[in-house]
């Protein structure tokens, strides 16, 4: 798989496979709207076939460069892991490029300790914090990124976000 950046020539490709692979979180023009608005990388067999993508948002001001969205098909099946390593690599050499020194993503908790239930401390909830079926999480923290916040209810009523911080 060869890796492209995302750009005016391919923007289209990336956003209908996203809405392809994930339309309940994306349309063809919601997906296109959101690239425009970061930078990314994709993967593919061509040019003009993703299989994945990463998109980054740059936060100059925090030297903080943020995963917004990334995904892969498997088979059919959104997913996030391993698979997109190559492409994590690569946000994360543009980010030490642009002098960032801190990058960030937010994950869900399905499939964690906390979820779907009242939140403890914040403190209290990242030292028990814990993958029950959540293999991506584990995957992150092996890339090197730590849990360093919890954001109550963002995803919905005790669905809560996980922020996972890397140095760079």
């Amino acid at each position: 798989m060869e890796i492209y950046k995302i750009d005016s020539k391919n923007i289209f490709a990336v956003s209908e496979f996203m809405a392809d692979i994930k339309p309940e979180w994306w349309d063809v023009e919601g997906a296109n709207e959101q690239l425009r608005s970061g930078i990314g990388w994709y993967c593919g067999s061509s040019e003009y076939k993703p299989n994945g993508w990463i998109l980054c948002k740059a936060y100059d001001c925090y030297k903080t460069a943020e995963i917004e969205c990334l995904g892969y098909d498997n088979g059919g099946t959104f997913e996030i892991g391993k698979e997109l390593q190559a492409l994590v690599e690569k946000s994360e050499d543009w980010a030490r490029e642009q002098g960032f020194v801190i990058m960030r993503f937010t994950i869900g908790t399905r499939g964690l300790s906390c979820h779907d239930r009242e939140l403890k401390q914040p403190w209290e909830e990242l030292r028990e914090l814990h993958a029950i079926d959540r293999e991506e999480y584990n995957w992150f923290l092996s890339m090197g990124y730590v849990p360093s916040g919890v954001l109550p209810n963002i995803y919905g009523e005790k669905y809560h976000g996980i922020l996972l911080v890397k140095t760079l």
